[in-house]
């Protein structure tokens, strides 16, 4: 089973789109994949939107959240429900942006790359193969310096794409990781909690990480960002810190 987590908060006029995009990949693969969608107490007809989608393709499924919350708490949500509703270890739990920007039709890719071997698999913007549309200069500057950042000074082997939040997991290895960290494992509120949970996994030992490309489209993106690129900065250079200089690779493993 496939099971695919889209946070999402205010993405009425991107989410018909993404969930037709999604329909097509489960018909012409013959996937058993749902779609969970965590709204995250929005404020236009994001939740309308999902309930009217599932009316006529009961695999996609609304999840609400009372009121807005963050990523970060989209991504507890999307993953508790998930691993609660996980058939297998094998199971694939993929993540993705609901604002249409980031390709559904790569998840075949992804999924095969978990069934040869990998646990975690990443939509990369920095393998060979890779194209970046309608991205603004701050966007790509951030990407771009903190893939050479991690890469150098904090290395994952098999990673060159970490704030990505396009992602395929085992649901093996994720329930791994709570069994481990418990509620510790999303800790980050923002946008750098993407960072904190590729370290969470590597300190965990015996993950496997891989890439495929993705060729990214932000000029399908119907709506501003919602990222503060500043405090993005600032959050995920200090989640750098705690996790690979504050208390090394290890140190988490040993204390749990």
């Amino acid at each position: 089973m496939i099971q695919v987590i889209l946070p999402a908060y205010n993405e009425e006029e991107a989410l018909p789109c993404l969930l037709s995009r999604l329909a097509d990949v489960r018909a012409q693969h013959g996937l058993d994949l749902r779609a969970l969608v965590v709204d995250d107490g929005s404020q236009d007809r994001t939740a309308a939107v999902v309930q009217e989608a599932s009316a006529s393709q009961p695999w996609i499924r609304l999840v609400p959240h009372a009121r807005n919350m963050g990523l970060s708490q989209g991504l507890r949500t999307g993953f508790r429900t998930a691993l609660a509703e996980s058939r297998s270890p094998d199971d694939v739990i993929i993540t993705i942006d609901a604002d249409n920007t980031q390709p559904p039709e790569l998840i075949p890719a992804m999924v095969e790359a978990i069934n040869g071997g990998k646990d975690v698999v990443i939509a990369s913007r920095f393998q060979p193969g890779a194209e970046v549309h309608g991205v603004p200069a701050s966007r790509r500057l951030f990407s771009f310096g903190m893939s050479v950042l991690f890469r150098t000074a904090f290395p994952i082997r098999g990673v060159r794409d970490f704030s990505c939040g396009f992602r395929a997991y085992r649901a093996g290895t994720l329930q791994r990781a709570y069994d481990h960290y418990g509620e510790d494992f999303i800790t980050e509120e923002g946008f750098a909690c993407m960072v904190e949970v590729l370290f969470q996994l590597d300190h965990l030992g015996g993950v496997r990480f891989g890439e495929v490309p993705m060729v990214l489209h932000y000029d399908y993106k119907p709506t501003e960002t919602k990222m503060n690129v500043g405090k993005t900065i600032r959050d995920t250079l200090g989640v750098a810190y705690r996790m690979r200089i504050a208390q090394p690779r290890g140190a988490r493993r040993q204390a749990g």
